[in-house]
């Protein structure tokens, strides 16, 4: 015999029922929130603000639910423009609630795009209006795997050599002044500045075989950090001592 997974009844309530959660730990950037509040206003809400009727706390769907804030004029302090908005009701004890707060904002829990399939849909979709920028679509060029395994095998054989030229003396001195300079103006705006923001930075490349290339050009360069042709992620401080020579 199946077991039954059990479902959240959906209701209607007022939105004056429910809290924010105060540690709530999602943020959006100023653009994703202007993506999120035009998707709004283009198809609807569509389901998913789950609710805590134990603690009358939100558990998921908090940006959504400021945003529909926004467009109601709801006024939490005072309650005016009070509205009402069909939830998913759970009953959860604080440490429960907590958890799957977390869960459901989660990348790890909820996975992640197969990119060849994504790729496949580009051409039939409108990327902004499927919550996409372009740094999403030059990762998935990125991704993809379009090149002939037949030329990374080459390159490897020859050292990989054909990545880029050598640099002359002179060009390396070039560069390394020019790094100094830059250097010097970035901490200057440090100084003036308070920086706040993510800690990572995306490169894209035309075709996976140059992505490989570049690569493999760093594990030679920094055996140290173990770097692997396949990895998606790597130390940004060695690469940039790398560069400033």
């Amino acid at each position: 015999m199946s077991k039954t997974i059990k479902q959240a009844p959906a209701r209607e309530v007022q939105r004056s029922q429910i809290n924010f959660a105060s540690y709530n730990p999602r943020k959006l950037s100023e653009d994703a929130r202007k993506r999120l509040k035009a998707n709004l206003k283009r198809i609807g809400l569509a389901g998913g603000i789950v609710w805590n009727e134990a603690t009358g706390n939100l558990v998921s769907g908090h940006q959504r639910l400021s945003i529909l804030d926004e467009i109601q004029r709801y006024d939490p302090e005072t309650g005016k423009n009070d509205y009402p908005i069909r939830v998913e009701v759970l009953n959860l004890t604080e440490k429960e609630e907590k958890e799957q707060n977390i869960f459901m904002n989660s990348t790890t829990a909820q996975g992640e795009f197969d990119s060849d399939l994504l790729a496949q849909m580009l051409p039939d979709i409108d990327i902004d209006l499927a919550g996409l920028d372009s740094s999403d679509v030059s990762i998935l060029m990125a991704e993809s795997p379009t090149f002939d395994i037949a030329d990374y095998h080459q390159a490897s054989s020859q050292g990989f050599a054909s990545i880029a030229p050598p640099l002359t003396e002179e060009e390396r001195q070039a560069r390394k002044e020019h790094v100094k300079e830059v250097r010097a103006q970035t901490a200057g705006k440090m100084e003036d500045e308070y920086y706040e923001g993510e800690s990572y930075v995306t490169l894209s490349f035309q075709s996976y075989a140059n992505k490989l290339y570049f690569m493999e050009m760093l594990k030679q360069l920094l055996p140290e950090q173990r770097i692997a042709p396949s990895d998606r992620y790597i130390k940004g401080e060695p690469v940039h001592e790398l560069i400033a020579g």
